[in-house]
């Protein structure tokens, strides 16, 4: 800011008896006029008024504020990618990052997937939007999103803020590759590269909440407890971690699947180089990319836990407001996971013949790049989504629906020959989307939110026929809370060891699952393991119990490849949060119309719906339980009869699953000319199960009807003739040959 001197009384005297009548008056007003301003402008400050400007100076004001902020933000891209140009060369930071790593493998999971260049400008747009926002507020002392503020803020923003061309076709018949024209009146809803909309707003660390700064403050003023102290307290089991009495792996791992269909949020990244660090030994790096947590003492190899901040999206327009996190891929429940979700990722993935997707050897994804989605030294895999061999359970999903899909494609060939490649694909691919959601709203939720619910709210199918929810004012959106913390409830179901069983369900073995993340081994290992044997397996075995401890392998061990080196997963989901200002659990308690807790027993007006143990869990970990964060406090609640879930979740699962239904026009009960099915179709949909998927490609001569629920429990596996097939007769086109 320019200084200057005061100009003593004598000196404005002096001043103004040399100078005419005339300019002597003018220069007295001046003056009053300037004290006058300055006397404002000081009452103002001192009682937090905001500041007068006229519509000139209003707008030079916002320019000039705006394009500081891109400076801003240009310099500190610019003196990053140069610090680390300086620090390490780009053939050696490659060949680091090859390296098997835990760092490396959490990279891999949360990397950019898309054009890195425009997630790149989005993200950069977004940050100077943020930027411009708290300058503006801190200047003008009123909120950037006032009436006369907000239209200077859009128009002098447009030069920095990446521009969206969509052009929509009401008549296509098929879904777009980055769900763009989902939703004809709002088109960029739930597509890929946009910002997580939220169910609450943010709770984030900084003045303005704005999320500069991530929440890290109790409500007393102090600091949060550690996320490592919470999961000791709430999420540790020991080595036996419990398990369930009904539902097999293959619940777990759906789950996932569905995860990587509608959610995937790209962290921050060295501008220049690939992966961030943000721990030197023990401590950790002070840039604002970074907010790593610390670990007691002695129980892993460093006492600083990495952990870098998610990517920002701007909001449409790049308006000002706070900090929204980017999901990178659909949010509608379209395969994208399978697919792809931009159009060059679904023809890399294409034989471009007879609508059939590419396979790699014996039935297998096919062949990737090496090193990039998996351990060094190992050929990788290609799918829709990089994270298909986080877990070899994972994987097999993958390859199930890999196979339907060429299954449907071959059988569709034979029926219609005159159809072409584009053809095929584009039926097989719906076909295929539509028993996937008849799966998950008839088998998958069902287990997880419990018969009551789905019933309660019409989450379930109908049995036969259409059902028209499709509502435009719904935004099927992924909201910032579930891909952040409720989604994530699945972590407690995950197992210890990986096995496989043999062709007559006999047990062949299990291994730690802390040796198979991002493996490829154990699926190409057909005289053992393969994907066959795994199948068999997931189908069988009980998952982890639904409750609040998570196994070590994940909690302690999470990608470790030495002693020591590895992460804990419930501590970064409750960072996580916290980075996205995600409001703390009671918020969420009165958001799902459910009473807050204002003390730590299980009494009436504390944590009712926790069993004394876990309350006592949560009293060791918070200082107030309004501090509580949204994942150890809902997840270690009591679940609700015949749920996975306690009220908590149950309420925001419930409600995102509803939001993806009626908000996504090409959901497969509508009615709707150019998209539906004809009734024969859908009824054939809905006869298909997740047991006739695995009956069909898999080499399994029996299996239980419903595929979560395992024959340990009771149910009787059956053979193949007792599930109904896919009738693909309901699609042939008959051509008739008028005469000439």
């Amino acid at each position: 800011m320019l200084q200057t001197k005061p100009f003593s009384h004598e000196k404005i005297l002096l001043t103004l008896k040399n100078l005419d009548k005339g300019a002597r008056m003018t220069l007295q007003k001046l003056i009053w006029v300037i004290t006058f301003m300055c006397y404002c402008q000081h009452v103002a400050g001192l009682n937090n008024v905001p500041v007068v400007f006229t519509v000139h100076n209003l707008a030079d004001t916002i320019r000039e504020l705006i394009n500081e902020a891109a400076t801003e933000v240009n310099m500190q891209r610019n003196r990053q990618m140069m610090e680390n140009q300086m620090k390490m060369s780009p053939q050696t930071m490659r060949q680091e990052t090859h390296q098997s790593t835990p760092s490396n493998m959490m990279y891999t999971f949360l990397r950019r997937t898309e054009d890195m260049m425009i997630e790149g400008a989005f993200g950069k747009a977004a940050e100077i939007a943020i930027t411009a926002t708290s300058k503006i507020e801190e200047r003008l002392k009123r909120p950037a999103t006032s009436t006369d503020i907000l239209p200077l803020f859009h128009k002098f923003i447009e030069p920095y803020c990446p521009k969206r061309h969509i052009v929509c076709n009401p008549l296509e018949k098929y879904r777009t590759a980055d769900g763009t024209c989902n939703n004809l009146h709002n088109p960029v809803w739930g597509t890929a590269i946009t910002p997580q909309p939220r169910f609450l707003p943010p709770k984030y660390g900084d003045s303005h909440n704005l999320g500069h700064t991530p929440r890290i403050l109790s409500v007393t003023g102090d600091p949060l407890p550690s996320p490592r102290l919470i999961s000791n307290n709430v999420h540790g089991s020991g080595i036996n971690h419990p398990r369930s009495k009904k539902y097999t792996v293959a619940l777990t791992h759906f789950g996932q699947f569905i995860d990587h269909d509608v959610i995937s949020t790209p962290i921050l990244i060295d501008e220049g180089l690939d992966q961030m660090v943000c721990c030197n030994g023990d401590q950790p790096v002070n840039r604002p990319e970074c907010f790593p947590f610390f670990t007691p003492p002695g129980e892993f190899r460093h006492t600083c836990m990495e952990f870098v901040r998610s990517e920002a999206a701007p909001t449409t327009g790049c308006g000002p407001g706070p900090r929204h996190q980017m999901n990178q891929r659909t949010s509608y429940l379209d395969l994208s996971q399978v697919y792809g979700n931009n159009i060059k990722a679904m023809r890399e993935l294409r034989t471009m013949h007879g609508g059939e997707m590419q396979e790699g050897a014996g039935g297998l994804l096919p062949d990737g790049p090496p090193n990039q989605d998996c351990v060094e030294g190992q050929v990788c895999f290609r799918a829709g989504d990089h994270r298909h061999s986080d877990a070899p359970t994972l994987n097999v999903i993958h390859v199930l629906f890999l196979r339907e899909h060429n299954r449907i494609a071959r059988e569709l060939q034979k029926i219609n020959p005159h159809w072409g490649d584009e053809k095929i694909y584009q039926e097989t691919k719906k076909i295929l989307d539509g028993m996937y959601q008849h799966i998950i709203y008839n088998e998958y939720l069902p287990a997880i939110l419990g018969e009551e619910i789905v019933t309660k709210y019409g989450i379930r199918s109908t049995p036969k026929g259409y059902n028209n929810v499709y509502d435009p004012k719904v935004d099927g959106s992924t909201r910032n809370v579930f891909a952040a913390a409720v989604f994530r409830m699945g972590h407690t179901q995950i197992e210890t060891f990986v096995g496989f069983m043999t062709p007559d369900y006999a047990n062949g073995g299990q291994t730690p699952v802390v040796d198979e993340f991002f493996n490829t081994r154990l699926i190409r290992n057909n005289h053992m393991y393969g994907v066959d044997g795994i199948a068999r397996w997931m189908c069988t075995m009980f998952q982890g119990a639904p409750d609040s401890f998570i196994t070590h392998a994940v909690k302690d061990r999470l990608f470790e490849t030495e002693p020591g080196n590895g992460f804990d997963l419930p501590a970064l989901n409750m960072q996580r949060a916290r980075d996205h200002g995600i409001a703390p659990y009671n918020k969420w308690r009165e958001f799902c119309g459910l009473k807050p807790a204002l003390h730590f027993g299980v009494a009436p007006m504390g944590l009712i719906d926790h069993d004394p143990r876990s309350a006592k869990a949560l009293q060791m970990s918070y200082s107030h339980p309004n501090d509580i964060d949204i994942f150890p406090g809902a997840l270690s609640e009591i679940p609700m009869p015949g749920s996975l879930l306690g009220p908590t979740f149950q309420c925001l699962f419930s409600l995102q699953f509803l939001n993806y239904k009626v908000g996504d026009r090409f959901y497969y009960e509508n009615d709707f000319k150019h998209t539906g099915f004809t009734p024969g179709q859908l009824n054939t949909i809905k006869q298909q199960t997740l047991s006739s998927l695995f009956i069909r490609n898999m080499q399994m001569s029996r299996i239980q009807h419903n595929a979560f629920v395992s024959p340990l429990s009771g149910p009787q596996r059956l053979g193949p003739e007792m599930f109904p097939n896919l009738d693909l007769n309901f699609w042939r086109e008959i051509i008739i040959h008028k005469k000439k």
